[in-house]
């Protein structure tokens, strides 16, 4: 399922506002003060998402340290087959990868 266009709803409901209040109130020229508050808020710009820089700044340094460890661990299970350290290298990563996607999460508000 297509995300779902949240500004474009809000502006459509802003508009049913205005438009039961012109009808409530006679007057084609009157505005509902909810669907003012909406639309001003819709003229702002969409906030971003971080860049690669900015997800890279969240990094905790034993992160980076431990995928230095596991780069050298991968050359050296290349060179001897060994199935065993791979799976112990997957497992630090994944655990890795999802602290630091929580911390990017946390910092832009979307948790």
């Amino acid at each position: 399922m297509p995300d779902p266009d949240y500004r474009a709803l809000c502006a459509r409901m802003a508009d049913e506002l205005d438009h039961y209040r012109q009808l409530l109130m006679d007057d084609r020229r009157e505005a509902h003060a909810l669907a003012t508050e909406a639309r001003a808020l819709l003229d702002q710009p969409e906030l971003e998402g971080p860049t690669d820089e900015e997800i890279m700044e969240l990094m905790p340094q034993q992160m980076r340290k431990d995928l230095a460890a596991a780069a050298r661990a991968l050359a050296w299970v290349n060179e001897h087959d060994s199935t065993c350290a791979a799976g112990a290298i997957r497992i630090i990563l994944n655990r890795h990868a999802v602290d630091h996607a929580h911390a990017v999460l946390a910092k832009w508000g979307h948790q």
